[in-house]
Order: structure tokens, then C-alpha cells, then sequence
């Protein structure tokens, strides 16, 4: 059976620690990798009871853990949505990128499909300094060039999700269908 990394999501609600909350979520998410015939394997499956202090030896033994878990994947699905900002979380990315480092397939999905320079281009309209376009490219107040390739996020790690021929897909369950057809050649 090819196993299939999953996402951690975190959710905070009332009366439910974080831990619970995301052992909740990996295991449905882990119904979903069964009913397409893939074992889910999320990083929370091996660090329950695991304590990390926010101390860089914490940092360094996460960095670890979660490396041996990606690379003990058949392929790792990806949340792509933005996350404290306009682009997605940048532990994800790291993780996408050892992935291919790995040789080994990326799919994404994202909540949110608005494209990555599109999201930048209304971010700097909020903060008051709006884009301007410089013949066809974008480019912010202080003359940096906003990269679209009307993709997801950065055209880096968008492209290690694009790059075993699937879409950034548009949810979990999605993604899942995506990696069956990598994982079983379908």
C-alpha cells in the first residue's frame, strides 16, 4: 500500500486541546487516504507525547522527526491555502521541497485559488502601497517584481506540486484522488 503524507492542521476550538484537535483531524483525513487505498501517514502519528520548548535543540529534533517521516512517503499532499499572509505556510514549503529533494512526488490543494500575485497585488492595495504595473510584469513600491505564472503561491513551490502533471486541486479529498493516480500509475 503506498503511503501518503498528510498535512497537520491546526484548529482551536473551545473545550478541545490542539493536540486533540489535530489527532481528530489526521485521522479523518487518514479515512479519506483509506477509502481511495493509500495509508495517510501524518507527522502527529509520531509525535504524541513528544515535547518540543520552543528552544532551538526543540526546533532541531522537530526538523529531524518530521524529515525520516517525509521520506519514510510515497508522496506528500500539500495545503497550499495562504496562512499568516498571502502565501501558504512556510514549514509546508520546506517540507514540499524535501520532498522533491527526494525525487519524490508533490500534490497540493489549496482553500483559496486566487492566484499568488493577485493576493500580493490587494495585500499592497491594503497596506497603501499598490502595485504598478512596468510593461507586463508587477512591481511594488519599492521596485521588487511580484512573480506571475498565475499559479497558486510562489512559482517554486507551486511547481513542486505541478510537476508530476496534476493541478494544485482545490481540496484535501481531491488531492487524495490525485495522489491514487500517481501512486497506482492510474
Amino acid at each position: 500500500m503506498s503511503t501518503i503524507h498528510i498535512p497537520d492542521d491546526v484548529l482551536r476550538q473551545a473545550g478541545i486541546s490542539e493536540q486533540e484537535a489535530l489527532l481528530e483531524l489526521a485521522e479523518q483525513k487518514k479515512l479519506v487516504c483509506a477509502r481511495y487505498g493509500l495509508e495517510g501517514v501524518a507527522p502527529s502519528d509520531f509525535l504524541v507525547g513528544v515535547q518540543f520548548v520552543g528552544k532551538p535543540a526543540g526546533a532541531a529534533q522537530l526538523y529531524r522527526e518530521r524529515s525520516k517521516i517525509i521520506a519514510g512517503c510515497d508522496v506528500l499532499i500539500a495545503d497550499m491555502t495562504p496562512f499568516r499572509g498571502p502565501g501558504m505556510d512556510a514549514a509546508t514549503a520546506f517540507e514540499m521541497g524535501v520532498m522533491a529533494g527526494l525525487g519524490k512526488p508533490v500534490v497540493g490543494y489549496t482553500r483559496n485559488a486566487m492566484p499568488y500575485a493577485e493576493r500580493i497585488e490587494r495585500l499592497q492595495a491594503e497596506l497603501d502601497a499598490p502595485v504598478t504595473r512596468v510593461g507586463t510584469k508587477l512591481v511594488t513600491p519599492d521596485g521588487v517584481a511580484i512573480e506571475d505564472f498565475g499559479v497558486a503561491d510562489a512559482v517554486i513551490v507551486a511547481g513542486a506540486a505541478l510537476a508530476h502533471g496534476t493541478p494544485i486541486a482545490g481540496d484535501f479529498e481531491s488531492a487524495v484522488r490525485w495522489a491514487r493516480r500517481i501512486a497506482f500509475g492510474d
